[in-house]
C-alpha cells in the first residue's frame, strides 16, 4: 500500500433513506476523518436520504442536483466525479462499507499499466433467506463469472467500488467514459482498456450489509442486472449461464444415466452426488475469498440455480430494465432521439 487516505476522493451516491444506513455513513465518515476526500451525491434537496444522512452526520458533504442523460445514477454522481480532486477517484456503490486498509489495498494495484481496479463487493449478514438468496447470487454467482472472466483477459465489471487514478479519469473524458454503455461500470472499464491500460478485479471486497430483503425485490434485480448485461457485447456468455448452471447439467446427467439404462434409485443417487459436487465446488470458491458458505447458504445455492432457467426467460422476456422506478432500456435506446446528453 502506497497511497495515503489524503490521496482519495471517494464519491459516494446515494438515494433514499434505505441507501443511507448508519453501517455506510459512518464508514464515509470514518475515511472523511481519516483524511479521504469524501463527495456525498444526492440528485433532490427532497430525497429522504439527505434527512437520514444528516442525522448521522449533521456536517457530512453533500452535493445535490441531477443531470439528464439516459442514467439516472451517473446524472447523481456526475457533480461529484467532477470535483473530485485528489490523485485516487472512487467511485463507491451505495451501501458498500469501505475501511480504510481495504480502500488502500484496492488502490495498490493501480500502476502506469494498470488504470482501473474494480473492487466487486462481498454481500453479509444477511436476515432473511430472501437475503441468503441474494448473498448466493452477489457472491458465489456473479463474482464466479467475473473472476472467471478477467483471469480470461474478458472486459468485465460489476458494482462495487470503482478505482481510477485522476489523471485517468480526465483522459477518459470524467463522466463521459461511464456513459457510453448502458451499464456504466462496463463503460468505464471499455474506456480505460481503449487508452491502452490494462483493468483488475481487486483480490479486495468490500462488504455489503444485506439486513433484510423481499423476494421480489431480490428477483427484480437478478432480472434487470441479467437484462442489462444482454445488452453489452459480452451477450453469449450471459446466455450460456443457464446451460453450465447446476439446475440443467443436473437434468442433463440424469438424462444420460436414464438413458444408459440406470435404475431409478442410480438416477437419483447421481443427482444427489451432483448437488454435493457442486456445492463442494462453491463452498471451496467462498473459503478462497474468506466468506462464509453454512447450511443456509447451501440451500440458496439450490434454489439459485434451480431459478436460472426461469431467470434467463423473463430476462429475454422484455427489454424494459427497471432501475429504481426508471426504465434504464428505454432510456437507454431512445438517447439518439433528443435525450439530451449534457446538463439543461
Amino acid at each position: 500500500m502506497r497511497h495515503r487516505l489524503e490521496d482519495f476522493s471517494v464519491v459516494a451516491p446515494l438515494k433514499g433513506a434505505a441507501d443511507a444506513s448508519p453501517v455506510y455513513i459512518e464508514a464515509l465518515h470514518t475515511l472523511a476523518q481519516a483524511g479521504a476526500e469524501v463527495l456525498i451525491c444526492v440528485a433532490s434537496a427532497d430525497d429522504s436520504a439527505v434527512a437520514a444522512t444528516r442525522a448521522i452526520w449533521p456536517d457530512a458533504p453533500l452535493w445535490i442536483g441531477a443531470d439528464t442523460t439516459f442514467n439516472p445514477k451517473m446524472n447523481n454522481v456526475r457533480k461529484g466525479l467532477e470535483a473530485a480532486s485528489r490523485p485516487v477517484v472512487a467511485l463507491c456503490d451505495a451501501g458498500v462499507v469501505l475501511g480504510q486498509d481495504e480502500l488502500r489495498q484496492a488502490a495498490a494495484t493501480l500502476s502506469d499499466r494498470i488504470g482501473l481496479v474494480l473492487a466487486l463487493k462481498a454481500a453479509n449478514d444477511p436476515e432473511n433467506f430472501a437475503a441468503e438468496l441474494e448473498r448466493a447470487y452477489i457472491d458465489g454467482h456473479q463474482a464466479r463469472f467475473l473472476f472467471a472472466a478477467d483471469r480470461l483477459g474478458i472486459a468485465v465489471a460489476s458494482g462495487g467500488v470503482t478505482l481510477l487514478t485522476h489523471d485517468t479519469l480526465q483522459r477518459i473524458g470524467n463522466w463521459r467514459g461511464f456513459n457510453r454503455w448502458i451499464a456504466d461500470d462496463y463503460s468505464v472499464t471499455r474506456a480505460v482498456r481503449e487508452l491502452g491500460l490494462g483493468t483488475r478485479l481487486g483480490v479486495i471486497m468490500p462488504r455489503l450489509p444485506l439486513g433484510r430483503r423481499r423476494w421480489r425485490d431480490v428477483w427484480l434485480r437478478q432480472v434487470r442486472w441479467a437484462r442489462t448485461r444482454l445488452r453489452l457485447p459480452v451477450w453469449p456468455l450471459v446466455l450460456w449461464e443457464p446451460a453450465i448452471g447446476g439446475a440443467v447439467s443436473g437434468v442433463a446427467g440424469a438424462t444420460a444415466l436414464a438413458g444408459m439404462g440406470m435404475g431409478a434409485a442410480g438416477v437419483v443417487l447421481g443427482l444427489l452426488f451432483h448437488i454435493c459436487l457442486w456445492l463442494a465446488a462453491e463452498k471451496w470458491f467462498m473459503a478462497g475469498r474468506r466468506l462464509p458458505f453454512r447450511l443456509r447458504a447451501a440451500a440458496a445455492v439450490v434454489v439459485r440455480e434451480a431459478l436460472a432457467p426461469f431467470l434467463m426467460v423473463q430476462a429475454l422476456g422484455s427489454r424494459t430494465i427497471d432501475w429504481r422506478g426508471t426504465d434504464l432500456g428505454g432510456r437507454w435506446r431512445n438517447k439518439g432521439d433528443g435525450m439530451p446528453e449534457e446538463p439543461v
